[in-house]
C-alpha cells in the first residue's frame, strides 16, 4: 500500500480502469481513500470470465450476476464513460440491458460493446441510442437485434461490428451500417437465420471493411456479399461458403486480407491496385484469369490441398513488382500431417520463371517449413531463380522436418548472389 499513497487519485483510477470491475470494486477495504475511487471509473467492463480450478481439474464460467451490474450503475459517478462493455456466457432480460445502455448514454457513452458468448440473445436498444452524438465504437455480438428506427442518425460513429447479428430484414441491416455519414471501420459477420439473403455494403466513408462468412451448420446458409465502398484502404475478407462481389475497382487499397474456399465471387478481380497481400487459397479455390497485381509488393501466401503449389505460381506471375514473400502450407485439417499425401503435390515447374521472383524478389521466408518433397522442390526453385534475393529465411516445422533437409536448400542459394540463408526458430 505504501507505494500507492503517494500516486493521485487520477493516476489510481488510471489503474483501476484497467482491473476486472469486480477487483475494482473490492478495493473499498484498503482504506477510506479507495472508498469511492472506483465510482469514478471512465470505464466500466462487465465482463464474465472462465476459471481454471487446478485442484479439482475444472474450468468453469464465472458470471457477473445481474444484481452486481445494477449496483455498481447506481453506485457510479463518473459524469463521462469513455466505455460501456458487457460480455455475457448466458442470456439477460431485454430491459435489463435497454436499462444499461440508457444509462452509458446519460454518461455520454463514447465505446459501447454488447457479447453474448454462448448463444444469441434478444436485446432491446433505447431510442435515445440512435441519436446519440458522443457514440464513436459500436459492436453488437450475438445479439437479436430487430428494433432499427427508420431514420436516425449517429454523428460521431466511426467503427461499427456486427458480429453473428440476427436483424428483422435486409433493410434493417442496411439502415444500421449507413446511420452515420463519417464511420470509417466495418466488420460483418454472418450466421444462420439472419434473415438476410445479400449484405449490401455502400458507404462512401468507409477506409476499412471486414466481411466474414464462416458459416458451419447445414441448412441454407449461403450469403452474398456486394461492396460499392470504392475509398477503402483496407479489406479483410473471410469466404468459406458464400459469395462475395465488389462493384468497383478499388484503387486506393493498399492492403488486403483474402481467406477463401472456392473463390465464386469477384474479390480478387477486385485488388489489382493492392500493395501489400495476405492469401490464402484452398480446396477448390482458382485465381482468376486476367488480375495483376501491378503494385504488389509484399505477399503472404498461404495454401493447402494438392494444388497450391501451382496457385502460388500463379500469382507470382501475375504480380511483376513483388519484393517480399512469405508462404504458410496448411495440411488438410491445419493439423494432423500425414506423409503420404505428399505424393498428392501436384508441383508443375513453369516454363519461364515469373518476373518478381528473376528481378525484384529481395526477401523470402517460410513458416512452418515441412521439407517434404513437393516444399523442397517449390523453395529450391525459388532460390535459384531469384537473382537479386537478399534474406531467406526458413522457419521449420520441429515435428516434420529434421535439419538434412536444408542441405539442398543451402546448397540453392549458392554461386555469384548474396544471398543469406537463415534456419530460424518457429514462432
Amino acid at each position: 500500500m505504501d507505494s500507492f499513497s503517494g500516486l493521485t487519485d487520477d493516476l489510481l483510477i488510471k489503474i483501476l480502469s484497467f482491473v476486472p470491475i469486480k477487483d475494482a470494486v473490492s478495493t473499498t477495504i484498503l482504506s477510506k481513500r479507495w472508498l469511492s475511487l472506483w465510482t469514478l471509473l471512465p470505464r466500466l467492463n462487465f465482463e464474465d470470465c472462465w476459471v481454471d480450478d487446478e485442484e479439482n481439474g475444472q474450468v468453469y464460467c464465472e458470471e457477473l450476476s445481474s444484481d452486481f451490474v445494477f449496483g455498481t450503475l447506481l453506485l457510479h459517478k463518473s459524469p463521462v464513460l469513455e466505455s460501456f462493455r458487457l460480455s455475457r456466457e448466458s442470456k439477460c432480460s431485454a430491459s435489463q440491458i435497454e436499462l444499461w445502455v440508457r444509462f452509458a448514454i446519460d454518461r455520454f457513452v463514447h465505446d459501447l460493446k454488447i457479447r453474448f458468448e454462448s448463444e444469441h440473445c434478444l436485446i432491446r436498444l433505447p431510442s435515445r441510442l440512435f441519436r446519440c452524438d458522443t457514440l464513436e465504437t459500436l459492436e453488437l455480438k450475438n445479439v437479436v437485434f430487430l428494433e432499427v428506427p427508420s431514420r436516425f442518425s449517429f454523428q460521431s460513429l466511426k467503427t461499427l461490428r456486427l458480429l453473428s447479428v440476427k436483424y428483422a430484414d435486409e433493410k434493417s441491416f442496411i439502415r444500421l451500417i449507413s446511420s452515420s455519414a463519417i464511420l470509417e471501420n466495418l466488420v460483418v459477420e454472418s450466421c444462420s437465420d439472419d434473415n438476410v439473403e445479400t449484405f449490401t455494403i455502400n458507404v462512401a466513408s468507409l477506409s476499412s471493411l471486414t466481411v466474414r462468412n464462416t458459416l458451419q451448420e447445414s441448412g441454407p446458409n449461403y450469403s452474398l456479399f456486394v461492396i460499392h465502398s470504392r475509398s477503402l484502404k483496407k479489406l479483410n475478407i473471410v469466404d468459406e461458403c458464400g459469395e462475395v462481389n465488389v462493384t468497383d475497382k478499388l484503387t486506393e487499397l493498399v492492403e488486403a486480407k483474402v481467406h477463401t474456399m472456392e473463390t465464386k465471387g469477384n474479390a480478387l478481380e477486385s485488388l489489382t491496385f493492392v500493395k501489400r497481400l495476405s492469401l490464402t487459397l484452398a480446396y477448390e479455390a482458382h485465381y482468376p484469369i486476367g488480375s495483376i497485381f501491378f503494385q504488389l509488393v509484399r505477399l503472404e501466401f498461404r495454401g493447402c490441398g494438392e494444388n497450391w503449389s501451382n496457385l502460388l505460381m500463379h500469382v507470382l506471375q501475375h504480380s511483376p513488382v513483388l519484393q517480399f514473400l512469405k508462404l504458410v502450407v496448411l495440411d488438410d485439417g491445419q493439423s494432423n500431417w500425414n506423409p503420404e499425401e505428399d505424393d498428392k503435390v501436384c508441383w508443375m515447374q513453369p516454363s519461364c520463371a515469373p518476373e518478381c521472383v528473376l528481378y525484384h524478389l529481395k526477401a523470402f521466408e517460410w513458416t512452418a517449413y515441412g521439407g517434404t518433397e513437393g516444399e523442397k522442390e517449390v523453395a529450391i526453385y525459388i532460390l535459384k531463380n531469384a537473382r537479386r534475393l537478399v534474406t531467406a529465411t526458413v522457419c521449420p516445422d520441429r515435428i516434420r522436418v529434421s535439419t538434412l533437409v536444408f542441405d539442398d536448400l543451402e546448397f540453392a542459394t549458392r554461386g555469384s548472389r548474396a544471398c543469406e540463408l537463415t534456419m530460424a526458430e518457429e514462432i
